[in-house]
């Protein structure tokens, strides 16, 4: 069982490392570093554990805005809440399927969908009515674009991908720690 929990923090602290070394290149593309790190939110919570991509969801845009923040979050740091939640919807669904052998990659799909609604729902009807006043209209633009179909377009880029990795994955000996 110790030998287990080591293997979960190791695993945890890796992908967390992994994913925040991916973040920074997020100046190249969204579409580059979004489905990269979809990808590794999934692969954490269906190889190490619901724990884990929870984990990683929470910590990573949080350490993204403490190494190097974006211009946007660094007028609304109120954002990072918002990707930690939709991280989280993201990992949830990938997690909640990920045991359905022909249809885990359902779980990929209602990510995205739910990942989108929950940001895109929480920028709108929360964020900029509440702290929106220190946007121009330019940015507000910006933000719902980035925060509403750019996250379902990069979580299901991340979703195919995961779908074609996944079955190879699992086969892999010690690779999924948690039974899949």
């Amino acid at each position: 069982m110790k030998q287990l929990y080591t293997r979960v923090i190791t695993r945890t602290a890796l992908l967390l490392a992994l994913c925040v070394v991916v973040q920074q290149f997020k100046n190249l593309s969204q579409f580059i570093t979004g489905p990269l790190v979809n990808l590794i939110l999934m692969v954490a919570a269906m190889a190490v554990g619901l724990g884990s991509g929870l984990c990683i969801a929470v910590l990573s845009p949080i350490l993204a805005f403490l190494i190097a923040p974006s211009a946007l979050m660094q007028l609304m740091p109120q954002l990072i809440a918002l990707v930690a939640a939709g991280n989280a919807v993201l990992v949830v669904c990938a997690w909640a399927l990920r045991k359905q052998q022909k249809l885990f990659w359902l779980g990929f799909v209602a990510g995205a969908v739910a990942k989108m609604a929950v940001m895109a729902g929480g920028l709108q009807f929360v964020l900029l009515p509440l702290f929106g006043a220190a946007l121009n209209e330019k940015q507000i633009a910006t933000a719902s674009t980035m925060f509403g179909v750019n996250q379902l377009l990069t979580a299901l880029i991340a979703g195919a991908l995961c779908a074609v990795l996944w079955p190879l994955l699992r086969k892999v000996k010690g690779f999924v720690l948690e039974k899949a």
